[in-house]
């Protein structure tokens, strides 16, 4: 089992399969960071409506709730953490850091059962990543 787990997670995410594999990577002591990046777009977007950081984290953590409830129900110990950039990029940088044993990543694109292709964050973040890459369809 892997100790400190990365998980890259979108808002709108409603891949459960992601959830269940990762309940299998756990052990004692594993512990899951879910990482979710504001891009510059959202935050571009939000200064131009009027939208604080603080707010969009609120709104984005609401929508996780599902995840959140699940890795209780599942006495899976988690932390949430919010970066700001490129997804890509930030995904792929936190992998790299020597902090994580991990990544796992629900592929967006292939959430419907007749897309088989990876979306362009699974793609950079398997590729570039130096630690082992899980992508859930």
């Amino acid at each position: 089992m892997y100790k400190n787990i990365l998980f890259g997670i979108n808002t709108d995410m409603k891949n459960k399969k992601v959830l269940e594999q990762i309940a299998k990577l756990v052990g004692e002591g594993s512990e899951v960071t879910l990482l979710n990046v504001v891009s510059e777009k959202d935050l571009k977007a939000s200064v131009r409506t009027g939208v604080h950081l603080d707010d969009i984290k609120e709104r984005r953590q609401e929508s996780m709730k599902h995840v959140f409830d699940y890795f209780n129900e599942q006495n899976i110990k988690y932390n949430l953490q919010f970066a700001k950039g490129n997804p890509k990029s930030e995904l792929v940088q936190k992998a790299n850091s020597g902090d994580f044993d991990v990544v796992v990543l629900s592929n967006r694109k292939a959430e419907d059962t007749d897309k088989l292709v990876l979306g362009s964050v699974s793609h950079k973040v398997a590729k570039r990543a130096t630690i082992p890459v899980l992508i859930v369809k």
